[in-house]
């Protein structure tokens, strides 16, 4: 951005390294208010001043900004081939170097196919009508020298009718034909003289998407129909995913994870309507920008997961595609009003302490659609609003009369220093809420162009009651904050045919998010104050020494996330003979602003409540400081992110059996500025895992390319029922998480926690000015430092599948068989480098089963505040974490299923996949080092792949709808399914510390190979023996005399089995009733003993025994001191799942359509 920025005034700046927030033309005066939901439609404009030029941003953004036109002004000459030709190379020669979109998908679908005659020949220069029949959208195109045509920028969905007429021939029609997105429907006509109009098409009557020319890769796709008659109480398109055997619905307890073939669950790119809403910076444990489901499943028209498209349009995933479309209007007026609650009369006790909490969950919303104008004009609107209230936590810590007396005085002290820190009272509820806002406005322009404009908004609030429930402590209400997700998303989206030969279409959007908290109180330090008396709530204890805390939160005092992204994306197809040739390019350019800077305010702690009403200093006092010649200001990342991408594909269809695509993806990440440079680093003598030196902090991935080809085929075999075989192979470039790549912002080694020491705490006065902290002279801690690798990529992974679908001739059934392998082009893994390798005076520093040691004492092996220092090989700074690429890493599978679509009023499905997936880091956190420190190893920084965290090895999904109708036009839908999958795995490892890295809970256990191994001593033989009967019992005995690998163990099976039922009732003309009822783990309605969900719980490690280390013994080769307690350190292997799905859980609504 040549070092200059647009302010929201326009005007041009220079640059400096500092945040502008600006506000925008909406009012800002309530963005911090707890009232719900907000009453503004506020949000931060973020502008970023950068510290190192590059002018590509700006040029491109103008090129592109331009393109749509230049395509306009060039419409007029594009009617021959060699002006349509001389176009779509303009087109793509200006979207390649235009700014792209890393991440975006396909919202449209494609019908295309083949005239002849009967003796085969083709039909040249037929008109071809597609008619969306129910808002009479059309599009028409004519066929070309071979017969073939081809329409593209379709709605999804259906029904349609595809309509070919000639002078030359007589008219033919086929109907009833259902279009899924990102797909191509093959209707082909065989012509004759005399006039025909012919019947539906058989794979469309019945709705089945399983053959066409686009079906390639691996993926699944569900219509409105569908989605509608499935079990879900959470109203979240997880549900609704997880029926694809191929994906994984974990960690419920926060939220749902979806993972797909055994991927990081942050690798899925979510879009709606095309466009992101996945977490815009990743610290929302459930993947999404709002707190529940983005958009409600009563808003979809269609939800498809796709694995492996190849089409060179989808990128940003290397997990899954999960594409929804929501509903658009049509000709007739059509809605919804629906009403679901469910509360603890309709849910299981606690399996775990046989307690029915209480909770109270409603859910409202609204749909309405219809015609503007009739045939021209539409509109759909859609509202939902979710809320959960549960029961507040209650204080364990109770104060007594003399401590009430206490906190008194101490909230009048606060008070007379101009804060009010609430009160002691405890909340009278714990509420979330979520509401969201879908409009919709689709225009044909005309029959050649069709827009299509759509709003979102997510509005969603929960609280957190920080330190209310503490064992010995409590706070007061202004300590606790509010954490909102808001979400803001425009979209515009334009369809034009310029010719029979030329389509375009354009994209644009923006989406802001803002997931700042909102404090209760005004600023203040944290206070807290100890010495109050009282009783523990839990078991009645006598607390003598019980505290009250107030001020703010220490990790909300700078604490901020506003994230704008925009987007712009254009992209054309020139169909000429056989061939269809595709160009485009996208673009994201995101500006961020994240603060997460703990103790700006200050954190101080008074013994009793009379040193703190006596000014008395304080027993400790923590405060975030600047380094010398930086500034707070400096911890807070504000950056921007441009990902451009240009493509180009050439879809070959020589004859009706085969369709091959071949096409190659360009993506090029921006990064505008650099992270602050840490002093002292290029001379610290840093190096990689290989050996390679580091020596600049301030690194990025910016320029670091990707290109990516890919080749896709379909061939349908000729025979007396409908056979396809399918397949391909391409490289897709992912997305990870901005959070990952914004700490190199965040820790740049410019701010550290200043602790004051014993001797400098009498010289500390309280300050009540949050914004004045200071403190005595003192030496600086050395600082922790994050590092991206200078040429670190993307994730990127190489997909690949090939599957046979063919209709059986019993059953109406469908069945597919597929193979999967999936192989890292660019993994990701962070490492730590400022280890220092124990000596044991032979140089090697080793333990007795050969891993690495590492502090300043052959003899430290725990995590000691000595070891800790002793371990940093530069001793001017802490920690020290590096994010770079991996090129190990793979999953492959086997799926087998069977579909048999809506026919005859039943459908079932049956799907079962086997399959196989390997990570070098699992990467579970936002923060670098808990990514470190999370993955079980034999050594640290090791590039060796294990078994993916969300590897299931074995899932199983069946599901069965059938509709009744026991009374005349009343039908009643039964849907039952049923998902039994291999436990998640899980790493045998040490208690505690092994190898000193300062990390526990982390080394994978050695095994020893018998009660006499020479490694191991045992402090008594009852403690051995009781290891061996462990071992003996469980996986560990295929690893004696060696270590077992990362997830080397697996929990139990887990299954559970869904019900929901619909019941229709007509009212009046076409308004009917819908009551219904979801049923989750319906078996354990039946017996508390099924559907119990067992596992080890995060970061998925079950420790055995402890051990420390005699570096002599064992004629100097070492020797573990083992300490094995089969309840206080093997406790037990798994634990039950505190959430629904371990008990059954029933939602009962109503729901009124017209």
């Amino acid at each position: 951005m040549s070092g200059w920025k647009n302010t929201s005034a326009g005007a041009i700046t220079a640059a400096a390294p500092e945040l502008f927030v600006t506000k925008s033309s909406l009012n800002l005066a309530n963005r911090h208010s707890t009232s719900f939901p907000p009453t503004d439609s506020s949000f931060l404009l973020i502008t970023m001043k950068t510290n190192r030029p590059t002018s590509i941003p700006r040029v491109q953004t103008l090129f592109q900004a331009f393109a749509p036109l230049i395509a306009l002004a060039t419409a007029p000459t594009l009617r021959t081939a060699k002006a349509g030709w001389l176009a779509l190379l303009a087109l793509t020669a200006a979207l390649i170097v235009a700014p792209g979109l890393i991440a975006q998908g396909v919202t449209t679908a494609g019908i295309g196919g083949f005239v002849t005659d009967k003796a085969n020949n083709p039909v040249s220069g037929a008109s071809v009508t597609v008619t969306h029949q129910p808002s009479g959208t059309v599009a028409t195109t004519l066929t070309r020298a071979n017969g073939q045509y081809s329409v593209s920028g379709l709605r999804v969905g259906g029904p349609y009718s595809v309509n070919v007429s000639s002078s030359r021939i007589s008219a033919a029609e086929k109907g009833e034909i259902f279009l899924e997105v990102g797909a191509n429907n093959d209707i082909s006509f065989v012509v004759t003289s005399d006039v025909v109009v012919l019947g539906a098409v058989s794979v469309s009557v019945d709705k089945d998407l399983t053959f066409g020319i686009g079906k390639m890769g691996s993926g699944s796709s569900f219509d409105s129909e569908a989605i509608a008659n499935t079990a879900s109480v959470r109203n979240s398109v997880q549900d609704i995913a997880r029926l694809d055997s191929r994906m994984f619905l974990g960690s419920l307890d926060q939220g749902g994870q979806l993972s797909a073939q055994g991927q990081n669950f942050r690798y899925n790119s979510f879009l709606i309507d095309g466009v992101q809403a996945g977490d815009p910076f990743g610290l929302n444990s459930n993947g999404f920008s709002s707190l529940a489901s983005p958009v409600p499943l009563e808003a979809l028209e269609t939800l498809s997961i796709q694995l492996s498209p190849y089409d060179v349009r989808y990128a940003g995933f290397t997990g899954a595609v999960i594409n929804a479309v929501t509903r658009s209007g049509t000709n007739k007026y059509r809605g919804s009003v629906y009403y679901q609650m469910s509360n603890e009369s309709l849910r299981a006790k606690n399996p775990l302490t046989g307690v029915k909490e209480a909770f109270d969950e409603k859910n409202f919303g609204t749909t309405l659609g219809g015609p503007i104008i009739k045939n021209k004009l539409f509109f759909s609107f859609s509202y939902d609003m979710l809320e959960r209230e549960t029961v507040p936590p209650q204080a364990t810590f109770v104060p007594d009369a003399a401590g009430l007396a206490a906190i008194d005085s101490i909230i009048a002290r606060a008070k007379s220093q101009n804060y009010d820190p609430g009160t002691l009272a405890g909340p009278s509820t714990n509420l979330q809420e979520q509401v969201t806002y879908i409009g919709k406005i689709d225009w044909n322009i005309s029959r050649d162009h069709r827009l299509a404009a759509t709003y979102r908004r997510n509005y969603g609030q929960n609280t957190s009651f920080a330190n209310y429930s503490s064992s010995t402590a409590t706070s007061l209400s202004n300590h606790w904050f509010d954490q909102p997700r808001n979400t803001d998303s425009y979209t515009a989206q334009l369809n034009s045919q310029w010719t029979a030969d030329f389509r375009t279409e354009a994209t644009v959007s923006m989406t802001d998010y803002d997931g700042t908290p909102a404090n209760r109180g005004t600023p203040f330090p944290m206070v807290r104050v100890e010495g109050l008396t009282g009783r523990r709530l839990d078991t009645g204890a006598t607390i003598t020494s019980g505290a009250i805390i107030f001020g703010t939160e220490n990790s909300r005092q700078l604490n901020r996330l506003v994230s704008k992204e925009k987007q712009f994306k254009l992209s054309g197809d020139y169909t000429f003979g056989d061939h269809t040739l595709t160009a485009g390019g996208e673009q994201i350019t995101t500006d961020y602003s994240n603060a997460f800077v703990q103790n700006t305010m200050g954190n101080y702690t008074f013994a009793s409540p009379a040193t703190f009403l006596a000014g008395t200093p304080p027993t400790n006092f923590i405060l975030q400081k600047p380094y010398p010649g930086f500034s707070i200001n400096d911890a807070i990342a504000n950056w921007t992110y441009t990902a451009l991408a240009g493509f180009v594909q050439d879809t070959w269809r020589p004859n009706p059996q085969l369709t091959v695509m071949a096409g190659i993806r360009f993506d090029l990440p921006v990064v505008d500025e650099a992270p602050p440079i840490a002093p002292g680093f290029a001379t610290a003598g840093f190096a990689d895992s290989k050996g390679i030196p580091i020596t600049r902090n301030n690194t990025t991935n910016d320029g670091n390319s990707t290109y990516a080809p890919r080749l896709g085929f379909t061939y349908e075999v000729e025979s007396k029922r409908k056979t396809q075989v399918r397949g391909g192979v391409g490289l897709f470039q992912g997305k990870n998480p901005a959070v990952w790549l914004s700490n190199a912002f965040s820790n740049a080694g410019s701010v550290y926690n200043y602790t004051a020491s014993v001797a400098e705490r009498p010289l500390i006065t309280f300050n009540p000015n949050a914004a004045t902290q200071s403190v005595p002279g003192s030496a600086n801690p050395p600082p922790n430092v994050n590092i991206t690798d200078a040429n670190f990529r993307q994730p990127a992974m190489w997909k690949s599948n090939i599957a046979i679908d063919h209709q059986l001739p019993w059953l109406d059934a469908i069945l597919s068989v597929e193979y999967y392998y999936n192989d890292v082009d660019a993994g990701l893994n962070t490492q730590f480098l400022n280890y220092r390798q124990a000596n044991d005076g032979d140089g090697t520093g080793l333990a007795p089963d050969g891993r690495l040691r590492f502090g300043s004492a052959a003899s430290i092996v725990s995590s000691t505040s000595s070891n800790i220092a002793g371990r940093r090989r530069v001793s001017n700074f802490a920690d020290v974490a590096y994010l770079t690429n991996t090129d190990k890493g793979e999953a492959s599978g086997v799926t087998i299923s069977l579909n048999r679509p809506m026919k005859n009023n039943w459908a079932w499905s049956a799907s079962w996949t086997n399959g196989n997936a390997t990570e070098v880091s699992p990467m579970t956190s936002s923060v670098a080092m808990s990514n470190y420190s999370n993955r079980a190893a034999f050594n640290p920084n090791e590039n060796t792949d294990s078994v993916s965290n969300t590897n299931i090895k074995d899932t199983v999904v069946l599901s069965i709808t059938r509709r009744f109708e026991f009374v005349k036009n009343a039908p009643t839908t039964v849907n039952l399914s049923y998902i039994g999958r291999t436990g998640r795995p899980y790493s045998w490892v040490f208690y505690g510390d092994a190898n000193g890295d300062g990390i526990t809970f982390n080394d994978l256990l050695y095994v020893p190979s018998g009660p006499n191994d020479a490694r191991v001593a045992w402090a008594d033989t009852a403690q051995r023996d009781a290891f061996f009967r462990l071992v003996e019992t469980t996986s560990l005995k295929d690893f004696m005399g060696s270590n077992p690998a990362r997830n080397s163990e697996t929990s139990p099976w887990l299954q559970t089995v869904d019900l929901k039922l619909t019941q229709q009732i007509p009212l009046f003309k076409s308004v009917r009733a819908e009551v219904f009822a979801n049923i989750l783990n319906f078996a354990n309605l039946f017996n508390s003993d099924w559907g119990i969900q067992e596992e080890v719980p995060f970061s998925y490690r079950r420790a055995v025994a402890g051990a420390t280390l005699n570096p002599t013994a064992n004629n100097g080769k070492g020797q573990w001191n083992y300490v094995f307690n089969s309840t206080t350190l093997n406790g037990v292997p798994v634990t039950v799942d505190e959430t629904p799905v371990s008990r059954w859980q029933a939602q009962i609504g109503m729901r009124i359509k017209f």
